[in-house]
């Protein structure tokens, strides 16, 4: 918006940049940078040139907010005293606002921000204070948003110490967790109400096997891994949250069924039911659901020589 209405300006021409304090008092605008809008003060005979800060007045257009007065500005940046600066830049958001609300509407509806999303694999192995540190406050629900900016330990590296960070409206987090895993414990009631909590079940997302590219091996995929959640459900000490998931059976584009299970779903599945009455019996079945058999020495002496 500022660099819009800003290039939009004949800095020539005094029409197009003269401005009015809330006193009345009339500026120009003489130029800016990355940084800095200038004016020009013909009624201010002790500094009648000046630099205000572009940051401060796009801080003031992003919240929304219609300041009439330099005492609402100086309250916003928490401040108690106000600075001459702000007497510029209060008429300059303003000016900006006016112009924005006299541009016509293009669209039949309002413009949708781009969502921006950040992932957080196996976020409960992690330790909440430290991966969120003073956006624990930030990233609740309630708080999005300029609403709820905090100071962060990094505010001295800024250019204004005073300036805080937060959580834009567009920005979404998303972290992944297993249900079995100890550490779930570790995410403790506060960090909970801060997230929603959406469950995947096993089979939520077969339709991944077909990057298998092999219809026969993605149907011979799905059967086997069905009829192995079947018979681990059938578990009274485990839960659906134990089931075998898609992904696993993804590794059938370099691995074949009975490679999958020595080497992967057969390990992960005893580490389960370690410590079960009659773990042997268990791991029988899972095997005779899966459709693995365990070759005899015949059979392995004749794989060595082939």
């Amino acid at each position: 918006m500022i660099e819009d209405y800003l290039d939009d300006l004949d800095l020539g021409n005094n029409d197009s940049t003269a401005l009015k304090t809330v006193n009345g008092h009339i500026f120009y605008i003489t130029g800016y940078d990355e940084k800095h809008i200038f004016v020009y003060i013909p009624d201010n005979e002790t500094v009648d040139r000046l630099s205000v800060s572009r940051d401060n007045i796009q801080k003031m257009l992003e919240s929304g907010k219609k300041f009439t007065k330099v005492k609402e500005v100086t309250e916003f940046f928490g401040k108690r005293f106000g600075t001459q600066g702000y007497s510029y830049e209060l008429p300059i958001c303003r000016a900006i606002q006016a112009k924005k609300h006299r541009k016509p509407v293009t669209g039949t509806g309002s413009v949708e921000l781009k969502k921006y999303i950040f992932i957080i694999d196996e976020i409960n192995r992690g330790e909440m204070s430290k991966i969120f540190g003073e956006l624990f406050f930030a990233i609740d629900p309630g708080y999005r948003g300029r609403a709820g900016e905090v100071s962060t330990q990094y505010s001295n590296l800024h250019d204004n110490p005073d300036e805080k960070f937060y959580i834009p409206e567009n920005v979404y987090i998303i972290g992944t967790m297993n249900d079995i895993d100890r550490s779930v414990d570790s995410f403790d009631f506060a960090m909970r109400r801060r997230f929603r909590f959406i469950e995947l079940r096993a089979d939520d997302h077969l339709e991944m096997l077909a990057s298998l590219d092999d219809d026969e091996l993605e149907v011979e995929a799905i059967r086997r891994m069905s009829a192995l959640n079947k018979e681990i459900a059938g578990v009274a000490e485990l839960n659906e949250n134990y089931q075998i998931g898609a992904s696993y059976f993804l590794k059938l584009k370099t691995l074949n069924f009975d490679q999958l299970w020595t080497d992967y779903l057969q390990p992960l599945l005893q580490d389960y039911i370690q410590g079960m009455y009659d773990e042997k019996g268990i791991m029988d079945k899972f095997a005779k659901a899966y459709g693995y058999k365990k070759p005899n020495d015949g059979d392995v002496n004749e794989a060595i020589q082939d």
